[in-house]
């Protein structure tokens, strides 16, 4: 291969899918992480740099192509040492732009929580807002690239509420919060509109958690309690629940609480109690 033909990078078919994809040595000044990426971990990067120093840099870096720069998709810890050790160039591989979205959220590094995972679905799905208005919600497209729908609401409650908890509530919410047959344009509004109930939910948990501990009642599984209590369809198997029918009972039978914590207190949940 002449050395013109190796700058310019060469193509290969992916296995499984028969994807086309590229090899290619890029200038480092030319790579960017995505937002969506979780904070690195400093120990991670020096334990790398350490690695890359004594064997090399061997790994490429997994890179989507958008307008002339290359988007990191996998591989932010090995950017990031690289930077540290002064390594001007690196070795990528190109995917199609269309496996973009879908990588961001499956292939990111190390496995993310609850509140991280939903600020990548918000991120994600406000891209497809801005650039694919007339998209409807429940497209394969979007629903490949979103691991689960209630993570865009859970985001939005994270954004609107500093201390929110979204895993107390995801027990619930993944049992009503799916994707909309409705255009996301119209999608964000009902999302938003169940955020406001999320939250509202979750502050009245905080307050029978306060009144339970100024009783002497706090457990490490309190929320949990609170949670199983106020449930309307713990002992009812439903394939299909509507989430403001769900909403409306569940907060209903939060404020019931409110009013008389101690009958949270009667409530087992598995693995306490």
């Amino acid at each position: 291969m002449k050395k013109a033909e190796f700058d310019d990078g060469f193509e290969f078919v992916e296995p499984l899918k028969n994807e086309k994809f590229k090899f290619k040595i890029v200038d480092i000044n030319n790579l960017d992480v995505i937002q969506h990426q979780r904070k690195p971990s400093e120990y991670h990067i020096k334990h790398l740099v350490s690695s890359i120093e004594r064997i090399g840099f061997i790994v490429p870096l997994i890179v989507c192509e958008i307008n002339g720069k290359y988007t990191i998709l996998d591989g932010q810890h090995r950017f990031l040492a690289a930077k540290r050790i002064g390594i001007d160039k690196l070795p990528v591989i190109i995917v199609p732009e269309k496996l973009a979205k879908l990588m961001m959220n499956l292939n990111i590094e190390k496995e993310l929580n609850i509140r991280e995972k939903s600020f990548v679905a918000l991120n994600i799905y406000r891209e497809y807002l801005s650039t694919n208005p007339e998209i409807y919600e429940n497209d394969p497209i979007i629903t490949d690239s979103i691991e689960n729908a209630y993570y865009v609401t859970l985001g939005i409650a994270y954004e609107k509420m500093e201390r929110f908890s979204g895993s107390s509530l995801e027990s619930i919410v993944k049992k009503c919060d799916f994707f909309v047959e409705e255009k996301i344009t119209k999608a964000i509004k009902i999302r938003e509109e169940r955020a406001e109930k999320v939250i509202e939910a979750f502050t009245i948990m905080k307050s029978i958690a306060e009144k339970l501990k100024e009783m002497g009642e706090w457990h490490p599984f309190v929320y949990q309690q609170i949670v199983s209590f106020a449930n309307p369809y713990k002992r009812k198997r439903k394939l299909s629940i509507d989430f403001n029918e769900m909403f409306s009972k569940f907060i209903e039978n939060l404020k019931n609480a409110e009013n008389d914590p101690k009958i949270v207190l009667k409530e087992k949940i598995e693995g306490y109690l």
